[in-house]
């Protein structure tokens, strides 16, 4: 029985970028762009700059579209047994409602303008602003490039201002979560790679702030790894049951306070302890950044102070220590 596609399952906010489609489903442009003017499958919104901009919806049926024609039937079949199960023409349980006029203004703001727009969205609790505006930001620079450039160094911002006392903790708890919910739905819709090295990241015992943990399981999924994302406050003794397990080639872990730096050493001393083949282990995060000398008590490699840097450090290290294992790039085309 072909499987029951349900639309209502899936949030129906224009977010990603015809090229994040693309390696999301493994469908091309010019097939995207085919389909949706033969058949009106997805009719993906617009940006205020022209480009288009697909939901999750939009992939689910993307993808279920995809494994109709894996089982064989013609793309016009699969077209019209989605519509019927929709009652829909682009995979929507219902229409489209018309959407209000963007806020964004017609002229393309620069990297510094969106990423100044979002902070001052997120912090006066406009969800509706903040959503326009990265997406506006993903269609003009690209998923990473606008996560590195534009999400980050917003989070930063609005975690320097709470630290300061110029902003409640009411807000930074808004702002981060809304940002965590945008990484997750991120990290959800990239293809999970059985053959890349795995790499396991988690928060330190006790921190509870995974937004650049997130991202950076973003990044490294992306790039073609394994990737188990633990989320925060990873307790020790569990931890170390599990890599016995798993084998990872690495693990990563992040900490944003002084508390949580301190267990993070103790994380990296008893995984230094364990018996060959150990992981390498990696660490990072805004207590490491604030404070240098808090990277001579961990037995680990920092791996800087983005989540880009991050990632090409850990391609070196897997490379050095594993140079005849390639990752699976297959994904990237």
């Amino acid at each position: 029985m072909t499987e029951i596609f349900r639309a209502e399952d899936y949030q129906d906010h224009p977010l990603y970028n015809i090229k994040a489609v693309e390696q999301a489903t493994g469908l091309s442009a010019a097939t995207l762009r085919a389909w949706e003017r033969r058949y009106g499958v997805c009719e993906p919104q617009r940006s205020e700059s022209g480009y288009r901009l697909y939901s999750d919806r939009d992939l689910a049926a993307l993808r279920w579209l995809k494994r109709r024609l894996e089982e064989g039937l013609a793309i016009s079949q699969a077209v019209t047994l989605l519509q019927r199960r929709t009652g829909s023409s682009n995979g929507a349980a219902e229409p489209k409602a018309e959407r209000p006029a963007p806020v964004i203004s017609a002229e393309r703001f620069s990297l510094v303008d969106l990423r100044h727009q979002l902070t001052e969205a997120l912090l006066s609790f406009d969800e509706q602003r903040a959503d326009m505006l990265l997406s506006e930001a993903f269609a003009m620079y690209g998923v990473e490039s606008a996560c590195e450039l534009i999400l980050a160094p917003a989070m930063v911002d609005i975690g320097d201002r709470w630290h300061r006392g110029q902003i409640t903790v009411v807000a930074e708890h808004f702002a981060s979560h809304y940002v965590r919910r945008k990484l997750e739905s991120l990290l959800n819709v990239t293809p999970v790679h059985e053959r890349g090295l795995t790499i396991v990241l988690g928060c330190a015992p006790g921190d509870w702030h995974e937004v650049g943990l997130i991202l950076m399981a973003f990044f490294l999924r992306r790039q073609g790894y394994h990737v188990i994302y633990l989320g925060q406050n990873v307790p020790l003794e569990h931890l170390v049951a599990e890599l016995a397990r798993l084998l990872p080639s690495m693990v990563i872990m992040s900490a944003t306070t002084d508390e949580a730096a301190a267990a993070l050493t103790e994380v990296s001393q008893v995984v230094a302890a364990m018996p060959e083949p150990r992981p390498i282990f990696g660490f990072g995060g805004r207590a490491f950044n604030r404070d240098h000398s808090l990277h001579e008590a961990v037995r680990g490699h920092f791996l800087g102070e983005s989540a880009v840097r991050a990632v090409n450090q850990v391609h070196t290290l897997l490379s050095r220590a594993a140079p005849g294992r390639a990752i699976d790039t297959s994904h990237l085309g």
